[in-house]
């Protein structure tokens, strides 16, 4: 959603279409069958415990277990429609920007490292078709280019997040974080408000997977809005976890969530890189603010069902879904 003009952000070269490029996709529709359908079957209720906001820490910054350096590898083989890194911080033989004309080029400069906040995304592949074609000219991107529309560039995305699971890949390493790391300490909560009986408990978590990636670039006009996943059909059972994988203080930009439904008293979450937040986004709003830095925000997000609270079975009518759910057992 667009923010008023006097909000906008000094110098914004993002100001139509999105506010993030995602790669995946959840939308909900009218359908007619939603009034006759009885939602998800259940054997319980989520405790309150569980929908307390929680930072665990997940992964190592800079260590074996960042997930940073399998992601900047995953969207160095991205078509350009997604983006590059500019040419004065790419790798050796990696595509890139040729600054001032929108053109992709093969650098043959080189530096130690990617960093995300460096990526830069043409403004038209946040755009809808029909607004890709009006995209102002900035000084990276020109309109006309290689840049497609939001929906070329996000099933491209998505393609490249759904491939990389081979051992030292993206989704090879978030597997190992959530066996090693998240869900030892989801199902600890569970133990300890007594949802679970006993630590030698077997129970199955439903993941969304692969996983959400989302880039935010700036500076942007362009915000999340408030809004809770019960709109698009998420069930009380699930809980929302969020990465950030850019500083926040250097974008400024953080997942802002309410404490409890309807209250409206948004607070940043403050995670740092190597922290997952767990919240219950099914029922408590939360929303995400525009990008007023020159370096890009990047995130992940995916939500955990939990055996007897959530039913692998149902799905709202009407929704659609481009991301399945893996079960691990724990």
């Amino acid at each position: 959603a667009p923010m008023e003009h006097d909000s906008w952000p000094a110098g914004a070269k993002y100001v139509t279409g999105d506010a993030t490029l995602r790669s995946s996709a959840h939308s909900a529709g009218y359908s007619k069958a939603r009034k006759t359908d009885r939602g998800p079957v259940t054997q319980g209720v989520l405790p309150d415990a569980m929908r307390n906001l929680e930072l665990i820490d997940v992964f190592v910054k800079d260590g074996e277990t960042d997930l940073r350096p399998a992601i900047a590898r995953l969207l160095a083989r991205a078509d350009p429609a997604i983006g590059a890194w500019p040419c004065t911080s790419v790798a050796q033989t990696d595509t890139c920007l040729k600054r001032g004309s929108g053109s992709p080029e093969t650098s043959t400069r080189s530096c130690p490292k990617k960093h995300l906040e460096d990526f830069a995304i043409p403004p038209a592949s946040l755009a809808s078709a029909k607004r890709a074609a009006l995209c102002v000219t900035s000084s990276t991107w020109v309109a006309g280019t290689k840049a497609g529309t939001i929906m070329d560039a996000q099933a491209s995305l998505a393609q490249l997040v759904a491939q990389d699971d081979a051992p030292g890949g993206f989704l090879f390493m978030f597997d190992e974080m959530l066996e090693k790391k998240l869900l030892p300490v989801l199902k600890q909560r569970l133990v300890a408000c007594g949802a679970v009986g006993l630590e030698t408990t077997k129970i199955k978590f439903y993941i969304q997977r692969p996983p959400t990636l989302r880039l935010q670039p700036g500076p942007s006009s362009r915000y999340v809005r408030p809004h809770r996943d019960h709109e698009y059909g998420h069930q009380d059972g699930e809980i929302n976890f969020w990465l950030p994988l850019t500083d926040p203080r250097e974008t400024g930009v953080d997942l802002e969530v309410e404490s409890a439904p309807d209250l409206g008293d948004f607070a940043r979450t403050n995670a740092a890189i190597g922290q997952a937040v767990a919240f219950h986004g099914t029922s408590k709003k939360h929303k995400v603010g525009p990008n007023a830095s020159h370096a890009t925000r990047a995130s992940i997000d995916f939500r955990v069902g939990i055996e007897t609270y959530f039913d692998p079975k149902w799905s709202m009518a009407g929704t659609k879904a481009d991301h399945d759910r893996k079960v691990f057992e724990l």
